[in-house]
């Protein structure tokens, strides 16, 4: 019932890196949600089978009693909102004293506190909701080559090598969807808050940011633009006209405020040498908004000339 698309905060992240210097902590902490984002595209890929006998609600921001969480993942069925919290931790870590460690020694957070904080905010909503489900919550880890050492008994953890019987369970106990199952995914997506605030996400300024058109390939600038750009890194080529328009998109996210204009889409774009070419491709992909001194661009179908 809802797809998972890509989250807005690594959105931006992957929009700012090439064009600014990251700090140590910022860049890990870009790589900490590409491969959190990785982990939930590999958990959305494992449950395919089980979209025959469940509604999945994916990457959703809900509220309770000003409390704001996030769920990777909800799966309804029969009756039973099934919460998946997917990790994708990769490496020997082990617990002692409820205490998680990782394969560098370093302490973690222990993701079965989040696990457990998010099932009880979620038991206080459907009651408050009068939603029909009864909550079930699995901490799935997806990489292959995770291993948890010291680990107590009857947590609700799922490791890789369970992944298939876990999923073979889930099929054998789910009946086919139900109108009450729809009913209250329905109710949940309603009350779904949209996307959370991006704290995370570095201070930029248009002034400071490097301009050029990113290689959508490997992230490096190119270094020249004609009808057919080369990278001369990776080798991928693109039209000049998905380029730009893929910089349009980029720069309307990390400048929403701003007005997408000949002017403005030719400075950010910066390798192509002449103006009529962005503003050809501009004309010919978008709405045009006033009159030409003072013209802009939106999404939309061209006027016909």
């Amino acid at each position: 019932m809802k797809e998972r698309g890509i989250p807005q905060e690594l959105q931006l992240l992957r929009g700012l890196r090439p064009r600014m210097n990251f700090s140590e902590s910022e860049e890990s902490y870009y790589l900490y949600k590409e491969k959190g984002y990785e982990g939930e595209m590999n958990f959305d890929k494992w449950a395919v089978p089980l979209s025959k006998k469940m509604i999945f609600l994916n990457d959703i921001n809900l509220n309770q009693n000003n409390n704001n969480f996030q769920v990777d993942s909800f799966g309804i069925s029969s009756g039973t909102l099934h919460h998946f919290e997917v990790k994708n931790l990769e490496g020997d870590y082990s617990i002692e004293k409820g205490k998680w460690t990782s394969p560098s020694g370093n302490p973690v957070k222990n993701p079965l506190l989040q696990v457990d904080k998010t099932e009880t905010h979620l038991n206080q909503l459907v009651k408050n909701y009068n939603i029909p489900l009864s909550v079930k919550s699995h901490l799935i880890f997806i990489n292959p080559e995770f291993h948890l050492y010291d680990v107590p008994s009857n947590l609700p953890i799922i490791y890789p090598a369970q992944m298939n019987r876990f999923r073979n369970n889930l099929l054998q106990n789910s009946s086919k969807i139900r109108n009450a199952d729809i009913r209250a995914a329905e109710k949940l997506l309603s009350l779904s808050i949209g996307g959370s605030p991006y704290n995370s996400v570095p201070k930029y300024s248009y002034e400071e940011l490097r301009k050029g058109i990113v290689c959508s390939g490997c992230g490096e600038f190119y270094t020249e633009a004609k009808r057919i750009l080369h990278c001369e890194f990776c080798g991928v080529r693109e039209s000049c006209s998905d380029a730009v328009l893929r910089s349009v998109e980029e720069f309307g996210l990390l400048f929403p405020d701003f007005k997408v204009t000949t002017k403005n889409i030719f400075d950010w774009c910066k390798v192509i040498k002449d103006e009529r070419t962005v503003q050809r491709v501009l004309r010919s992909n978008l709405q045009m908004i006033g009159n030409k001194r003072s013209s802009y661009y939106i999404k939309g179908t061209r006027e016909k000339e």
